[in-house]
């Protein structure tokens, strides 16, 4: 995985409460709608990464929110 998928993945890992439902899609949006709350090397990294890496992400973060609310 690329730096900058790494970054992104980070941040969502670190933002994301996994107990609440909508929380990821919160923390994906505030990232595509560039929100003061996304430092800046987030979403000059989101810009960066490719739609694969995007799903890739997405994967990741949804097995991680199935372990942690089984």
């Amino acid at each position: 995985m690329r730096k900058e998928a790494k970054l992104v993945s980070r941040f969502l890992m670190q933002n994301t409460n996994f107990t609440e439902k909508s929380s990821f899609f919160d923390r994906l949006n505030e990232i595509i709608e560039s929100y003061e709350t996304v430092p800046d090397d987030v979403f000059e990294a989101y810009e960066e990464i490719s739609e694969y890496e995007l799903w890739e992400i997405i994967r990741k973060l949804a097995v991680k929110g199935k372990q942690l609310t089984k």
